[in-house]
């Protein structure tokens, strides 16, 4: 990963940090880490997105009552040029009160890369829904949207 694609990612992290404070049904569910930004437990991703120049898929990692939300990004183009893109992250709970979407710019490279990092802290026995979509004026909409369960 390069400088800038690490400092855009540790500022979306920093900003979700911020703003937020504390982050159909799944298809494919892992335990194990998945990144330094948030805690390690259980992985949930959802179905990928409409496709279009890019495939997005929403992700929840649980641990606890610790929560992160992100997606992943696959590229579908073999040509595919390293570009920055925009992104929305959605994240909502009925523990909690709304939460403001993160909206932020990633630089993705050929393949793809994990975006974002919504962090909350979440009561267990609640479940979790996140979207996340390409935001980036006009491109065609991908969006991918998950729902996990926080067990007590």
């Amino acid at each position: 990963m390069n400088r800038l694609t690490t400092a855009a990612l540790a500022g979306a992290a920093g900003l979700a940090a911020l703003t937020v404070g504390l982050a159909p049904t799944a298809t494919a569910a892992t335990t194990g880490p998945v990144g330094p930004a948030g805690p390690t437990g259980t992985v949930t991703c959802g179905t990928p997105g409409a496709p279009g120049f890019l495939r997005t898929r929403a992700c929840i990692e649980v641990s606890g009552t610790h929560v992160r939300l992100y997606g992943q990004v696959a590229t579908t183009d073999p040509a595919w040029v390293a570009q920055n893109v925009g992104f929305t992250i959605t994240g909502s709970t009925p523990a909690l009160p709304p939460q403001p979407p993160l909206n932020l710019t990633a630089l993705i490279p050929a393949g793809g890369a994990s975006v974002g990092d919504l962090l909350l802290t979440v009561p267990c026995g609640n479940t979790v829904t996140s979207s996340f979509s390409v935001n980036n004026g006009g491109w065609p909409p991908s969006t991918a949207t998950v729902s996990a369960f926080v067990p007590c």
